[in-house]
């Protein structure tokens, strides 16, 4: 039987509300009938001869800028594993973040700038020297590993903090989806992570979309509108502008549009399973 006949043509859910809570904060999300048909499932197809392959387990990084929805998509993809939707596919979606330092961390180490000033490193959350990255790769390690259970933590936009051991990874979770910013750059600390995967993905969004997803999240998060828009030109933007840089490493690319449908899926390179 071809993959794309295992992939339910008309399931029930299309055009209707899916709800996540990603990160502390209620997400809704939709798949329109035509995007299933176009993009979806032919997507899903191929997730699932890559599977064929990888029968154990199969590693999937889920990469793109700050607020590309890459969360909102991992929590998708899990969705539709727990409801049947992926055969023979048991998701995990686990987030990056959950590798950021503390925030008591990040306040008392600082690194040096270009002009020779000292900042604090909580002036800088989110770039990728407030990453434990050696914690990421022995996370990573033991997801190889296929262990009996793995834990991995999560990431608190409420305390705005990491949670240890926020998910139980079982053995039997096959197919393993790691969300975030900077698992494909050729940059330290971060080289070389991106071998631990058997799949890549890059998720594009339009500018103005990101921008409106991250002003959405700094509010909510605490900051005044002024404090937003500084955070975002000073943090947010020069990340993912280093996120793109990464782009070329991806196996396939996702591009959204305005209203967060798929618009296209081109896959980049050919995915040549193990023997």
């Amino acid at each position: 039987m071809q993959s794309l006949d295992l992939i339910v043509p008309f399931p029930w859910f299309l055009n209707k509300s899916m709800d996540f809570m990603v990160n502390d904060q209620l997400v809704k999300a939709r798949i329109t009938g035509s995007e299933w048909t176009d993009h979806w499932r032919p997507f899903l197809a191929r997730i699932v001869e890559l599977h064929r392959h990888h029968p154990k387990r199969l590693m999937v990084a889920l990469v793109g800028a700050p607020g590309s929805g890459k969360s909102v998509l991992a929590e998708q993809l899990y969705w539709l594993s727990n409801k049947g939707f992926i055969p023979s596919c048991r998701v995990a979606a686990l987030p990056m973040d959950g590798f950021q330092y503390s925030l008591e961390y990040l306040s008392a180490h600082s690194v040096t700038q270009a002009d020779g000033s000292r900042i604090l490193l909580r002036e800088l959350k989110g770039s990728p020297e407030t990453f434990d990255a050696q914690l990421l790769r022995e996370h990573l390690e033991r997801l190889r590993a296929h262990e009996e259970t793995t834990y991995w933590p999560g990431y608190s936009r409420i305390t705005h903090d990491p949670v240890p051991d926020m998910y139980r990874i079982h053995e039997t979770d096959n197919l393993i989806i790691v969300e975030g910013n900077y698992l494909l750059i050729d940059r330290e600390p971060f080289t070389g992570i991106r071998n631990y995967f058997d799949l890549s993905i890059f998720l594009e969004a339009p500018p103005i979309s990101i921008m409106a997803n991250l002003m959405e999240r700094h509010l909510t998060g605490g900051k005044t509108v002024d404090e937003a828009k500084e955070w975002v030109k000073r943090i947010d933007l020069p990340n993912a502008r280093l996120v793109e840089i990464s782009r070329d490493h991806a196996d396939v690319v996702i591009q959204r549009d305005r209203q967060d449908d798929f618009r296209a899926i081109f896959w980049r390179k050919e995915v040549t399973p193990d023997p």
